[in-house]
């Protein structure tokens, strides 16, 4: 009998072993982690990266660099120039500029990557300038934080700028008209990421 229950012991330990370590893997899915492995978890990081970019300064800073460009550009033609043309511009830039984080936010999370701005690791005023400038296009890797150009980014732009050409935008269409404001809305966030950088990015 006691060899039977020894014979039995043996046999179990390793079944008993690898159910205790199943219990222990951290799930893969924010909604069945437990708390502390949410907080963890890069989708929950990327989430409040969402809000503070789109809703925070840098959104506002955003729709303030296009708005002026625009004023200064006068288009459209049609709103011509004075504090209501601008203010319809803001308003504009800044609707675009949420449509533009929310599609790149969630095509970001289908493809696995974070389309956020993150401060350049390097040294130097030309690299740190570099990195700002291509940021607009650029995403991370979650797996090994690579930088790499971003579909993403680039649907989040170009999804924007069609929905704001055939909704409130006086006129219809222009291609090359929307094609123009694409490279301007790129410009002006990549003003934003260059004032990232070297203004509100502090080097220790």
């Amino acid at each position: 009998m006691k060899r039977l229950l020894v014979a039995f012991m043996l046999v179990s330990a390793p079944t008993l072993a690898q159910e205790d370590s199943e219990q222990h893997v951290p799930s893969p899915f924010p909604e069945t982690a437990p708390p502390h492995q949410v907080l963890l978890h890069p989708h929950r990081e990327q989430r409040d990266k969402y809000l503070w970019g789109t809703f925070g300064p840098p959104g506002v800073m955003d729709a303030v660099l296009g708005a002026s460009i625009g004023q200064w550009q006068n288009t459209p033609k049609a709103w011509g120039q004075g504090n209501e043309a601008y203010v319809k511009r803001f308003a504009t830039e800044y609707t675009e500029a949420a449509i533009n984080s929310t599609t790149r936010y969630v095509a970001a999370r289908l493809r696995d990557e974070d389309p956020s701005y993150r401060p350049c690791g390097c040294s130097g005023f030309h690299r740190r300038a570099w990195h700002a400038i291509v940021s607009p296009v650029a995403a991370y890797r979650f797996d090994d934080g690579r930088m790499q150009f971003s579909a993403a980014r680039i649907a989040g732009t170009a999804t924007s700028t069609v929905i704001s050409a055939n909704t409130w935008k006086p006129g219809p269409p222009d291609p090359r008209t929307e094609l123009a404001h694409v490279g301007l809305d790129l410009l002006s966030a990549a003003g934003v990421d260059l004032l990232r950088e070297f203004v509100f990015h502090h080097r220790h």
